[in-house]
């Protein structure tokens, strides 16, 4: 049978962003990501599919994490109220890890490669609360209507906190970006209701 190491993900994983700070992502290697974290390039193989990989491996921890938050949630939560609340379960991981947070999502922006791994990391998230909001009663075309929202809140508020120079927590851009959208879906709402209003509105433009 064989050893596996102790901490080995977190292992590579702190080699490999000190070496990507380093020498930049295109700059570093396998092999030097595993001697750095004083394993062996087939030890990383046993973890990891590429060197991508370590910046998107806790996605699945964060996925399930989330799926658990949906499934404890209040049963007369709106639903995508509950996804929301359950996003800020990992919350604490993000603003406790900013540093390498901040890095991976400077990666994905400059880099197609990680951003073909996030949309599939994302469609993955999509998928899993989907099944979790049918699993609290939801109707399939709901709930698959709802995972959507939620990823694209998902992803407005990771940006956003990325690039907040005062550095407030994942939790509050997670329900600013939630009431954002409740925002521009009512106001779009009463226009539709209020066409006069609308014609007024185009008038002053």
């Amino acid at each position: 049978m064989v050893q596996k190491a102790a901490n080995a993900r977190e292992r590579f994983e702190k080699a490999a962003v000190a070496l990507f700070q380093e020498r930049g992502y295109v700059g570093t290697t396998v092999p030097e990501i595993a001697a750095r974290a004083g394993l062996t390039e087939r030890t990383f193989y046993r973890y990891f599919t590429d060197k991508r990989e370590v910046f998107f491996w806790r996605a699945d921890e964060h996925r399930d994490r989330i799926v658990n938050a949906i499934a404890r949630a209040p049963r007369n939560a709106h639903p995508l109220t509950a996804v929301t609340h359950a996003f800020e379960t990992v919350g604490a991981f993000i603003d406790g890890h900013r540093t390498k947070v901040k890095l991976r999502q400077a990666f994905v922006s400059a880099h197609t490669d990680f951003q073909e791994r996030e949309m599939m990391k994302l469609r993955a998230l999509a998928s899993a609360i989907e099944t979790a909001l049918q699993e609290r009663g939801v109707s399939a075309p709901s709930a698959r209507m709802i995972s959507e929202v939620a990823v694209a809140i998902w992803s407005v508020a990771l940006e956003r906190w990325s690039s907040d120079e005062a550095e407030r927590n994942f939790a509050h851009h997670v329900q600013n970006s939630f009431a954002e959208l409740q925002m521009v879906v009512i106001e779009h709402g009463s226009e539709r209701h209020h066409p006069r209003r609308r014609r007024s509105i185009k008038r002053d433009g």
